[in-house]
């Protein structure tokens, strides 16, 4: 079998109604353009059968499915970073497993980066439903907020759909602050240690089951998100480079 080109790393916190859809979805894609794939599931600390459901996935495909089992919820960003230590592929993707971003999106992500020779590109999420006004709302003050602030100039920095070369994003997903939320600074680190960052538009769908874990917390999440900056601002004003507008 020829090498893995791409990990999907996909972290999962009671998704036991999505996983079988992600898996099929992506690798209907992967089978249909001819290219190696795999999916690293990461469980970070589910209560329902969501384990249960990734070992089906695994047992099915022994190839193409990985799995990762953190004892307690341990957060997204050290998810990604679990599923990185483990992923065969020349590349990652990072995405989450609600079916939100479409897993089908993940080869867009790839024909853009090597169409442009960008080291990363990231997903822009184009809402496919009505969007509340206040979550609107709430979205573009933050994305406004971190790019003054850092220098940028993200259409979407709240996106945590990207794709980089494994070991890039390896460094991307790493971090030595305290945060609250690292994956809002998830841009930002990828700015700084990327020589070139482009962004695509990609659809951007309901949640295909289950619940978001920032449901009713949305506005906690934000003014934590915000408290962040401080922090983000320590770690990465002192990395290699200087905080610019790559994206």
């Amino acid at each position: 079998m020829s090498s893995v080109l791409i990990s999907l790393i996909a972290p999962c916190l009671n998704e036991e109604g999505n996983i079988q859809k992600l898996s099929q979805r992506f690798f209907a894609e992967a089978i249909r353009r001819d290219i190696n794939c795999e999916i690293v599931f990461i469980d970070d600390g589910s209560t329902d059968f969501t384990w249960s459901r990734i070992q089906v996935e695994v047992e099915d495909k022994p190839e193409k499915v990985q799995c990762v089992r953190h004892d307690s919820n341990q957060g997204i960003p050290k998810s990604w970073i679990s599923g990185i230590e483990v992923a065969k592929g020349s590349y990652v993707c990072l995405i989450d497993s609600d079916l939100q971003n479409r897993p089908e999106s993940v080869f867009d992500l790839y024909d853009s980066l090597l169409a442009s020779g960008a080291s990363v590109v990231r997903g822009v999420r184009r809402p496919t439903t009505t969007t509340t006004f206040g979550r609107i709302l709430m979205s573009k003050g933050l994305n406004l907020l971190l790019n003054l602030v850092f220098g940028m100039k993200s259409r979407d920095n709240k996106s945590g759909f990207l794709l980089g070369e494994t070991k890039l994003m390896s460094r991307v997903v790493h971090h030595q602050g305290h945060y609250y939320h690292f994956q809002t600074f998830i841009g930002v680190s990828a700015n700084v240690l990327a020589p070139l960052v482009i962004e695509i538009d990609t659809p951007f769908d309901d949640r295909n089951a289950g619940s978001s874990f920032l449901t009713g917390k949305s506005f906690r999440v934000a003014c934590r998100a915000i408290a962040d900056i401080p922090e983000a601002r320590r770690e990465y004003s002192n990395k290699k480079g200087k905080i610019s507008g790559k994206i």
